[in-house]
């Protein structure tokens, strides 16, 4: 009798893993459907810009900056790029923690492609820095630059927060480079 009781909670507790199983699966398609939504918006905002010049105000190129960017936010770095978030989602950014209502600054100077919220990224501002490279700062609790602004480095350009469906307060950040996600360690200081 003791085993059959056993068995019981067993099947039930195997019930109950398929069951977590099937809802985490649901939530990689649609996290995999965020990303999907994110990467055409990217595509869309190439050419949206094309005034911006490989040099403004005779800068040096972003690519010339490799090693000397910036930390967007005072944290620490959660989850690196290629890890996994809290919902298993794998990243291609860095998710840095900061609590919420943190300047969020541009890491260089450029011009605002987007402002506004993405489905699975909250509040979202991406920087066109020209030559082909973006950099993208989610989760934010307000944003501080509309669509063409221009900015400095070093300029508050949002505050980090938890929106997008995030459980606590971080900065979502993220490199593009030609539309492809480049890891953020090389070029940060």
């Amino acid at each position: 009798e003791t085993l059959r009781g056993q068995r019981g909670e067993r099947e039930a507790l195997l019930a109950e893993l398929d069951q977590r199983q099937d809802a985490q699966q649901a939530r990689l398609a649609l996290m995999a459907k965020d990303e999907k939504g994110l990467v055409e918006l990217l595509a869309s905002l190439q050419d949206v810009f094309a005034d911006i010049p490989k040099q403004p105000d005779g800068a040096e190129p972003f690519a010339g900056l490799r090693g000397q960017l910036p930390m967007p936010v005072n944290g620490k770095v959660l989850v690196r790029f290629g890890g996994n978030d809290e919902n298993g989602r794998r990243l291609s950014g860095w998710l840095i923690g900061a609590a919420s209502g943190t300047p969020v600054e541009a890491i260089a100077r450029g011009r605002v492609a987007y402002a506004d919220w993405l489905k699975g990224y909250g509040m979202l501002l991406i920087l066109d820095h020209g030559d082909g490279y973006m950099s993208l700062y989610g989760y934010n609790e307000s944003l501080r630059r509309d669509v063409g602004d221009w900015v400095s480095a070093g300029e508050t350009i949002a505050t980090s927060g938890s929106s997008g469906g995030q459980k606590s307060a971080a900065l979502y950040f993220e490199l593009r480079q030609q539309g492809k996600a480049v890891n953020p360690k090389s070029w940060l200081r």
